[in-house]
């Protein structure tokens, strides 16, 4: 009898300790990551300059709590959701080719409107006042932030939507960020030629790439609007929207440095910047649009499938 009671007593625990592995599942992914961390850090498996993602990917799983989706079923949202990541990854992958493409339809093409002697003779439009205080830390940030702020201002709150079970979230984030905003500003590139601040102005790079003849005038096209700020901004948006405090702030304030960033290395003209800002805030709007019509669309005929409790949905924020 004490054998019987003992087994009902472990199998008890194992449960319980389950369902608490299996609500804080966040909490072993983080662990994982910090583990990946130190390992890499004594035997560099990794080039010690990735460690750093590895941390930050640890810091995002430890921030998802308050904005878990628990009323999805895992497996339906598996099914979607890795098909999702496997194409936004592809898109990312072979995003330098296509864009190298575009470039070269550029170069051949008449460009309609000139702008680089226009806005080099508008005051204060090449940002010269962000680097009145430029000491070498900050430089070192501004360059570290410039050269990840691109794909990481989206990859990093796209892997916690991922956490958080928000298929909804996941689909936000790809929308308003390089989805639809590479389909809304490739016809700008076509229209309007302007060049990185550096370049027009004749100055050094500041991010040191070594460009010369024909490469360094392609590199410095498609200025107008800022795409690093249209990206970082909805990113910012977005962020604002999470639950979670801490990582709305660092993540916020990664994402305000990414557009900091282009001004303080020369890259874009005061203009871009408020042209990129209007675009990330239309891409978020367009983005919320799709959306409501597809959670509508959705939730009416697929909350059963992919739900625990589909009278919840209804009312939640976080529909599916």
């Amino acid at each position: 009898m004490n054998v019987k009671n003992a087994n009902i007593a472990y199998v008890d625990k194992s449960l319980r300790m389950f369902n608490l592995m299996s609500k804080y599942y966040f909490v072993t992914i983080g662990f994982f990551f910090l583990f990946v961390f130190v390992v890499n850090y004594n035997i560099k498996l990794i080039p010690i300059e990735y460690s750093g993602y590895i941390l930050l990917t640890a810091f995002t799983s430890f921030t998802v709590l308050k904005d878990i989706n628990r009323n999805v079923k895992l497996k339906p949202f598996l099914v979607l959701a890795i098909p999702l990541l496997v194409v936004i990854l592809t898109i990312l992958a072979s995003g330098n080719g296509i864009w190298h493409n575009v470039l070269k339809l550029e170069m051949k093409s008449n460009i309609l409107v000139n702008l680089n002697e226009t806005f080099s003779k508008i005051p204060f439009n090449d940002a010269s006042f962000v680097r009145i205080f430029n000491p070498t830390w900050l430089t070192i940030y501004m360059k570290m932030v410039y050269n990840t702020g691109f794909v990481l201002a989206v990859l990093v709150p796209l892997f916690r939507a991922t956490l958080t079970l928000s298929l909804k979230k996941m689909v936000e984030y790809t929308l308003s960020s390089h989805v639809l905003q590479v389909l809304i500003i490739t016809p700008f590139y076509f229209i309007f030629h302007l060049q990185e601040v550096w370049f027009v102005n004749g100055h050094p790079d500041m991010l040191g790439r070594n460009l010369t003849g024909l490469a360094a005038i392609e590199t410095t096209l498609n200025c107008l609007p800022s795409m690093h700020t249209s990206i970082a901004f909805a990113m910012f948006l977005l962020v604002l929207r999470e639950k979670d405090k801490i990582f709305k702030l660092v993540w916020g304030f990664y994402c305000l440095s990414v557009i900091y960033s282009t001004m303080y290395l020369e890259i874009h003209w005061v203009i871009d910047i408020f042209a990129g800002l209007l675009l990330g805030y239309c891409s978020v709007k367009l983005a919320d649009y799709v959306i409501k019509k597809w959670d509508i669309f959705f939730t009416k005929r697929f909350s059963k499938i992919f739900t625990k409790n589909p009278q919840r949905v209804i009312s939640s924020e976080n529909r599916i």
